[in-house]
């Protein structure tokens, strides 16, 4: 199967790109995923508000010295047919066919579940997740495929390392699990608060040092909620925005083979939450950008 079947275009590009996917190193596209909603639903209109939020970005980086022109970026659309998590297949296929291509792909979610699809197609040593919940849970609402369980899901099928990074929102069940399974560390929104950032710096660093290959999830609901409301579930206690983007930059090595966000519900503020994600999404980039140039 090709791209041109899975994927259709929009007219609204990230970053208004115009490049070529033979031309780009980094291949964006949407995963409109919105069929197991636990709280709010909405998530299958964030590719394209966080598209939107990005063309009134200025786009040179601080953070990094980049800018929008040092980087090429294509924008492929979104996956089409997307109805239920019967339909992670396409967002695999994708997946596959950018990673045969050589380009780092960048997926903007829709649920979580989406992450699903690109773990069992890249199959990363470690996954660092950035997130208010651990997805962890065995069931939810009887369901064993949703937002809330594709990362045990995920851990059942696939041999990988896992680091979950801004955790407060979780299950007893949940907690139950990790103190069982060797294969995951958690980093809580109260830890990252309470103790020395730097350390927890030192810790994400000596995580990656052991991976030869490594993605970064990032669930938009790890940010305090009075910085990204719009998300499908919102839990008090989160983190801001800058130490969100000081731990993704320790995670951005070369070893890293993918990037989503997720969990956008746009229509639950005035376009805020859209505005962080595209502008967290365009400094992951940048700090990948820079290891490369």
């Amino acid at each position: 199967m090709t791209l041109e079947r899975l994927l259709r275009p929009v007219l609204q590009p990230f970053l208004d790109t115009t490049t070529s996917l033979e031309e780009a190193r980094y291949a964006i596209f949407g995963a409109p995923l919105d069929a197991t909603a636990s709280h709010r639903s909405g998530s299958r209109f964030a590719p394209d508000a966080i598209r939107r939020a990005s063309l009134t970005m200025e786009s040179y980086s601080l953070r990094s010295g980049i800018d929008a022109e040092d980087i090429t970026i294509a924008d492929i659309g979104n996956v089409f047919g997307l109805e239920s998590v019967e339909d992670l297949n396409k967002i695999e296929e994708v997946l596959h066919l950018l990673l045969g291509a050589g380009k780092i792909p960048v997926m903007m979610g829709g649920e979580h579940t989406v992450s699903l699809a690109s773990l069992r197609a890249l199959e990363p040593d470690l996954v660092v997740s950035f997130d208010a919940h651990m997805d962890l849970r065995d069931t939810l609402f009887g369901e064993r495929m949703s937002h809330g369980t594709f990362m045990r899901r995920a851990m059942e099928e696939l041999d990988f390392d896992l680091v979950l990074v801004g955790c407060r929102a979780v299950s007893r069940e949940e907690l139950e699990f990790v103190l069982s399974e060797s294969r995951v560390n958690v980093v809580s929104s109260r830890d990252l608060s309470r103790g020395d950032p730097e350390a927890w710096t030192r810790a994400l660093m000596d995580w990656m040092t052991v991976a030869s290959t490594v993605y970064v999830t990032i669930d938009m609901d790890v940010v305090d909620p009075a910085s990204a409301p719009a998300v499908g579930n919102p839990s008090p206690e989160g983190i801001g925005v800058s130490m969100l983007l000081d731990l993704i930059q320790v995670c951005m090595g070369a070893e890293v083979v993918g990037l989503d966000l997720t969990e956008v519900s746009p229509h639950y503020d005035s376009g805020l939450t859209a505005t962080q994600a595209a502008y967290i999404l365009l400094e992951s980039v940048y700090f990948y950008e820079r290891l490369v140039l």
